[in-house]
């Protein structure tokens, strides 16, 4: 979901909290506007609260994976890509996020077949494009 922080955002996401209403999305929006802002630990407790509300909630693992790849924590990068892949395995843009990371980590044929699944997913006009 993107809000372009207009200010409001976070007020809106911390009331949808209290009110129980979509909690694992709010916490997962509030995630994206704390790394926004660099402040990654927010970000990161934000991102482990909606996975504590929904433990397959997608977008936290792949916010997640994200934030490790961004760390270089490569292993953990991998972990929650893989998990997000098992939640979502239509979402293009994580298997170009995943194929960076088993790039790095030398694992070139798993990097060269997730590129292949990203180049099958991904619309046409962003298949030359990062994300």
């Amino acid at each position: 979901m993107e809000d372009h922080n207009d200010g409001h955002a976070e007020e809106l996401y911390r009331q949808a909290i209290a009110q129980g209403d979509l909690v694992a999305d709010a916490y997962c929006n509030l995630g994206i506007l704390e790394s926004q802002a660099g402040r990654l630990t927010k970000a990161f407790d934000c991102f482990a609260q909606a996975l504590e509300q929904d433990a397959r909630h997608f977008e936290a693992h792949y916010n997640l994976g994200n934030l490790y790849f961004d760390g270089n924590d490569l292993r953990l990068a991998r972990m929650h890509y893989e998990l997000a892949a098992e939640i979502d395995p239509a979402f293009p843009n994580l298997y170009y996020n995943l194929g960076l990371v088993l790039a790095l980590s030398g694992e070139k044929k798993a990097a060269i077949d997730a590129f292949a699944r990203y180049q099958l997913l991904a619309p046409p006009e962003k298949k030359n494009t990062e994300d």
